[in-house]
């Protein structure tokens, strides 16, 4: 496309302007230029023609224009040179002067940024944010996705720009055209609770939704529906629920459930501003704008400057800010912090480039100056193995040796923080309480010649998922392709096992010959007693449904039907909107919901009614180019976590986020993108976990990579690759939203191998599960499959106090070493301990009876109860085998599933 657009303005007048190549922002509706001459920011339109109507409404607002400045209001409509239709003019704001009302609410934000801190300014901010709405709601226009993040001020003179206009509802001459965007936490209960559309509204979403900006702006960022639970009352996890709830604990009569936060200013407002915000807030009788700007002028002119500190300001007798300083100061004196070691050895603190911090962890007997918050770590060895795909192309996860530690990793002794005393303690291990052994001989498979006449052995299936108690353990039987294609079955079945039985049942399965079962990832349903795998084709082996599998008589929902399917999405051609893309799915808490999501559309289902979804939806369009790594359904699929990543060959340009979207009127909308969060690490998105109110959440991410291009090999040809270390990092949804876990220093904490020089792996995104791929192993070295690594396929207790990282392991000669640890989290006392280690060695040859020189693959899996409370561990080793005679060959399996518990957590 050229850089050059005409532009027509509403008096008939055009004109042909040039723009700069490098965009300013892209969103999900279109992309912004600058003009040459900097006057000028030009929205073009990913999708000109998405919705008909687009054109009109700008001609409407060009006909409607507010007179205020600081608006970013259309000033022209833009055609391409074939005079096509693809956007609109509008005027450039000076970015360098300007940040979003979302900064202005985090004191460590305006710190960062320099923002000024005064008091005065914050108010002056809303005064003309209540003006800029004041004046298109004279025009009868409507913001409706009213919203910190789509509002900028001048941070000289706090002026306000509105912003994304074209999103807004519009008054034209004859008709309304609707905004349809909106956003949790700022949608009226009336509409939210009732179910219908914000837009519906009009000016009663707007009013409600800067009444909640403008109590943020005086009470320090506070939303006016946080609080603290009175009388044990269970809180919402969610802003938005507390406001269907009624959960408003700022206003003059007490409320019965719910208390203002400690933290609150509230009561310095002058009566005239606490009736207006518990009116407004309360009631669908609400403050206009026009009123608002008015009570907060009148009173901004009565604001004291506090004698201490000249940038706090207040109404009533005393500094409600300096009372609040002094607060914090006495409630970090208080505490004292109770961190049991639980480290073999201390991992050195490390400043890196995200500006994260690996700590080991503190002991007891030394106060600090404030919360501490550590996480310890544990000895990670990957081995990655190699990959090939059906066209016989070598992928990144190729057997790799291990780098030497780098310069900037050096070793450095424990050191004290803040007064947090660091030493050696002895870590707990988790004793096995019951196992369960055994060894299957039987065929080995060829998928295209396989006949019906065959017998189906079924052996257990080598990836462990999440379990309630272990009398009643759900495991997947199978009987695989043999070892090249270990996840792949013909047919499958569920079972329960107890682990004190003595043994289990061998059965014969049903063939099939149309169909393929992906076990990867498979989930189960404790409340149903169903399991849930991907359902695949045998040609070209993509999967296109979800079966359940269990007593009942197998259910499939179908996810797309890949119609112009592509086998190979990595080659290098146009792919149409309907091709292959690797997708996954969760299904819910209760049960009764299955959501499956690619990178181009979700999919729900009613579990009950698997003809038909209930909901079909486009994803954002900047998606296209990212592989889904996990999606997670929490509140019973009100709200999906999912993780997104991509790469280069060998990992290089490793990049990942994390997205939280909530379902608003039977549509998902993203609410957070964890990547615009002052915290965010741009190699994040190698997977996530969350507890069962989804207000805790761990994202597997990459920190301090590098090229290394001497010690990895494919094939003995050396190759270039980005090695990183693997990490963890917390998230807590408090009340000022998302907040990454902060050492007293200010430091993020992270989740980290604890080793003094630890090795660094390749950065690789998890492998695509939704096709099969053939499996193979071309190095002597490794025998070790499947995608281990610390920061993958770890798992959170339901109550988020438990985390179990994920589970790594390494050759060493002829044994496998296995190691994962378990973390024990407490939010509230701000304790990060390593419970319990799990740490096996096993032997592959001598436990099962087979020849030295037998060719063999070895899986390992860990998975968490409920609970926390126990763990199990199973591997799994795949034998070629021939018979006496040497004519027929065989595949053996030998397993080993162990229940461990874990003492340390009954402490």
């Amino acid at each position: 496309m050229s850089n050059s657009v005409n532009l027509i303005y509403l008096d008939g007048k055009t004109a042909q302007v040039q723009y700069k190549k490098k965009p300013i922002n892209s969103g999900a509706d279109g992309t912004i230029y600058a003009t040459i001459d900097n006057k000028l920011a030009l929205k073009i339109y990913h999708d000109p023609n998405k919705d008909m109507q687009r054109q009109d409404k700008l001609w409407q607002m060009l006909s409607n224009a507010p007179t205020a400045e600081g608006i970013c209001w259309p000033v022209a409509v833009i055609s391409d040179k074939k005079n096509n239709f693809i956007g609109y003019a509008m005027p450039l704001l000076d970015l360098s002067r300007c940040y979003t009302i979302e900064m202005l609410l985090s004191k460590r934000l305006r710190e960062s940024l320099k923002i000024t801190d005064s008091y005065k300014f914050r108010v002056t901010v809303a005064i003309s944010l209540a003006s800029k709405v004041a004046e298109l709601h004279r025009l009868g226009h409507y913001i409706i996705d009213l919203k910190p993040a789509n509002l900028s001020f001048d941070k000289h003179t706090g002026d306000v720009m509105v912003l994304d206009c074209d999103g807004f509802s519009i008054k034209g001459d004859k008709k309304r055209f609707k905004g349809h965007q909106y956003t949790s936490g700022y949608i009226a209960p009336e509409a939210f609770g009732g179910k219908i559309p914000p837009e519906k509204l009009g000016v009663g979403q707007d009013l409600f939704a800067l009444t909640t900006i403008l109590f943020q702006l005086l009470n320090n960022g506070l939303h006016p529906f946080q609080g603290v639970s009175k009388n044990g009352y269970s809180l919402p996890s969610d802003n938005q629920t507390k406001i269907t709830e009624g959960l408003y604990p700022y206003a003059i009569k007490v409320h019965a459930k719910i208390k203002p936060s400690p933290w609150s200013i509230h009561t310095d407002f002058p009566d005239v501003l606490s009736k207006a915000f518990t009116q407004s807030l309360t009631s669908r009788v609400r403050t206009k704008a026009n009123i608002w700007q008015k009570l907060l002028l009148e009173q901004s002119l009565k604001l004291k400057v506090c004698k201490q500190n000249s940038e706090h300001a207040y109404w009533q007798k005393a500094c409600p800010h300096c009372q609040l300083n002094q607060k914090k100061a006495q409630v970090k004196k208080n505490i004292k912090p109770n961190i049991k070691s639980a480290v073999k050895r201390s991992a050195p603190i490390n400043n890196s480039s995200q500006s994260s911090s690996n700590v080991s962890q503190s002991s007891n007997n030394q106060p600090g100056s404030g919360i501490g918050m550590y996480a310890v770590f544990f000895t990670i060895a990957i081995i990655v193995t190699l990959v090939v795909n059906f066209r016989g192309g070598v992928s990144p996860e190729s057997t790799y040796s291990q780098p030497q530690a780098t310069p900037s990793h050096r070793q450095t002794k424990p050191v004290e923080n803040k007064g947090v005393k660091f030493e050696h303690k002895t870590v707990h291990k988790a004793k096995t309480v019951n196992s369960l052994l055994g060894n299957v001989t039987y065929y080995k498979h060829d998928m295209v010649l396989l006949n019906k006449s065959r017998e189906l052995v079924e052996i257990p299936f080598y990836q462990l998922t999440g379990f309630k108690s272990s009398d009643a353990f759900p495991l997947i039987k199978h009987s695989p392709f043999g070892r090249i294609f270990p996840s792949d079955s013909p047919q499958v079945s569920l079972s329960k096992i107890d682990f004190e039985m003595a043994g289990e049942k061998v059965g014969q399965l049903e063939y099939r010959s149309d169909r393929v079962y992906h076990l990867d990832d498979w989930q189960y349903d404790s409340n149903s007693e169903q399991g849930y795998v991907y359902n695949c084709k045998y040609d070209p082996n993509i999967c296109t449904h979800v079966t359940q599998i269990g007593m009942q008589k197998k259910v499939s929902f179908k996810f797309n039907d890949f119609k112009a399917e592509k086998s190979f999405p990595d080659e290098n051609t146009g792919v149409s909107a309907d091709s292959y893309r690797p997708w996954r799915f969760n299904i819910t808490e209760n049960g009764k919901k299955i959501v499956m999501l690619s990178n181009f559309e979700l999919v729900v289902y009613d579990i009950a009614n698997p003809s038909k979804p209930i909901i079909k939806q486009r994803l954002p369009k900047e998606w296209d180019e990212w592989n889904v790594t996990r999606l997670l359904s929490v509140n019973n699929g009100q709200r999906l976590f999912v993780a997104l990543a991509k790469s280069e060959q060998y990992g290089k340009n490793y990049q990942g986020f994390v997205t939280e979207l909530l379902l608003v009127n039977n549509t998902y909308q993203v609410t957070t993108n964890f990547a615009m969060l002052p915290d965010s690490n741009k190699m994040s998105g190698v997977d996530i976990a969350t507890n069962l109110k989804g207000d805790v959440l761990a994202i597997g991410e990459y920190i301090q990579p590098e090229q290394n291009n001497t010690r990895f090999h494919i094939l003995n040809t050396p190759v270039e690759v980005t090695i990183a270390h693997p990490v963890i990092k917390l998230w807590k949804k408090t009340a000022q939203g998302w907040q990454a876990i902060r050492l007293p220093n200010d430091q993020i904490v992270t989740l980290k191998q604890n080793e003094l020089s630890p090795d660094k792996v390749v950065t690789k995104v998890p492998a695509n599960i939704s096709r099969s791929v053939l499996v193979a192993n071309f190095s002597s070295d490794s025998k070790v499959m499947g995608d281990l690594r610390f920061n993958r396929q770890f798992m959170l207790s339901k109550s988020g106090d438990v985390l179990l990282s994920g589970i790594t392991a390494s050759k060493r000669r002829d044994y496998i070493k296995a190691k994962a640890s378990i973390f024990k989290l407490n939010f509230l006392e701000n304790e990060f301990l390593l419970a319990a280690e799990l740490d096996k060695t096993y032997d592959p040859i001598n436990q099962s009876n087979s020849p030295s020189n037998t060719a063999y693959l070895s899986y390992l899996s860990a998975s968490l109860s409920h609970d926390g409370s126990q763990v199990a561990l199973g591997w799994f080793v795949f034998f070629d085998v021939l018979s006496k005679s040497s004519k027929t060959r065989f595949e053996k399996q030998r397993y080993q599933l162990e229940l461990l518990n874990v003492e340390a957590m009954k402490e």
